[in-house]
């Protein structure tokens, strides 16, 4: 009997965790396809550490091939350029096409300007390792060129304007005169006022210039200005404003809610298109934006596809819920919020740290999880891949 093709699209967080569920749960018949543009799986979660220069970009990147040794699962690197849900089939920059029996959307998110002039031309966002790694050789020019404390504006007071600001207050270079500037009232508009505040108070004690309820009207070279026509000069503008959906996904063909994300039903099938899922940030389920929130999504997507495999029409339901939320600010302090609780300083920093061990035991051997967290590198070493995989 020929197998059928199941296709994942990116090999993120939600996308790795359906795979790897997925290569448990089936048998003989089916062939799990995991497609990257990148030969790695980046842990987003540090990536504001890259660009302050305290991690190697090696900290943060763990190649499919070990992750994936063993596993009957096919990995192929390369682009997505369409996908056609008529002829359910995907096809890749190089022309190669993957016809699917059921297709797993999980491109995640990308960054979004909210059509403001000079945000494409001027700031640098944090959605890779390069763009890390863009910001980190930025700040490094200009202590070299400027003879002063080098300006950084962080346009967007959201989870990850936050963690870079803080994490930049401890830059070895040079010293940095941070703002950050935030649209709505408060930083962390979509958490408990508590949480605001207390961020608020350590950025205000590690020095960094909070300014909200300010919207950016332009960006011009070296200037951001307001609504209110106050100018911010700069001389690295870190943008972490929005998020939306992947471009690749075509409104004429894919329902999208006002974000980019594709419209779901309660089993996180496309509206429409029955054998199309999706998990993450491209899933439109009301939950925020996080990794969390990409692993249950795949759980879900991961146990509906096993339960149609198994020749089964009933599904697992998705249930709206609250993901636990680690926020840090600056070395050795984060603000954590799991259901009721929240715990700031000391604790919910060694918590975090934590979460990345958890986190490593559930994708890589327990030897080898343990050791990149201690050592908090992993060496990126590019060789054939294994049997099982390929690379196009």
């Amino acid at each position: 009997m020929k197998e059928k093709n199941i296709v994942i699209l990116g090999g993120g967080f939600g996308g790795l965790r359906v795979a790897l569920d997925l290569e448990k749960y089936l048998g003989k018949g089916y062939k799990i396809i995991l497609v990257d543009q990148n030969t790695f799986h980046l842990y987003t979660a540090s990536l504001y550490e890259v660009a302050s220069g305290e991690l190697s970009h090696r900290s943060v990147l763990i190649p499919f091939s070990k992750i994936l040794k063993g596993k009957e699962i096919e990995f192929v690197n390369a682009k997505i350029t369409r996908i056609d849900p008529e002829a359910k089939m995907v096809e890749t920059r190089s022309k190669d096409r993957f016809p699917y029996w059921k297709l797993v959307v999980a491109l995640g998110a990308d960054t979004e300007d909210f059509g403001i002039p000079g945000v494409s031309e001027h700031g640098i966002g944090l959605k890779s390792v390069t763009d890390a790694e863009e910001i980190h050789r930025e700040l490094l020019r200009c202590s070299v060129v400027r003879g002063r404390p080098i300006k950084v504006v962080v346009g967007g007071g959201g989870f990850t304007g936050v963690e870079t600001a803080g994490e930049l207050t401890g830059f070895k270079h040079c010293p940095l005169e941070i703002t950050v500037v935030e649209a709505a009232p408060r930083l962390l508009p979509g958490m408990p006022e508590r949480v605001s505040k207390a961020v608020a108070k350590r950025l205000n004690f590690l020095g960094v210039k909070v300014v909200t309820s300010s919207p950016i009207k332009k960006i011009a070279e070296q200037t951001v200005t307001l609504a209110g026509g106050r100018e911010l000069p700069f001389d690295a503008l870190l943008w972490t404003a929005g998020v939306r959906g992947s471009r690749l996904l075509d409104p004429k063909v894919f329902p999208l809610d006002k974000k980019k994300a594709l419209v779901v039903n309660r089993n996180l099938q496309v509206k429409g298109f029955p054998d199309v899922f999706t998990v993450g940030d491209l899933a439109s389920t009301g939950v925020a934006w996080t990794a969390t929130k990409a692993e249950i999504d795949a759980k879900v997507v991961a146990e509906n596809i096993a339960s149609l495999a198994r020749g089964r029409e009933k599904k697992k339901e998705y249930k709206v819920f609250e993901p636990p939320l680690i926020v840090p600010a600056g070395r050795g302090w984060a603000i954590a919020k799991i259901g009721s609780l929240i715990i700031e300083g000391r604790l919910a920093s060694i918590l975090k740290d934590f979460v990345l061990l958890y986190y490593l035991l559930t994708v890589i051997s327990p030897w080898e999880a343990v050791k990149i967290w201690w050592k908090g590198e992993y060496e990126v070493i590019m060789g054939t891949p294994s049997s099982g995989h390929r690379v196009r």
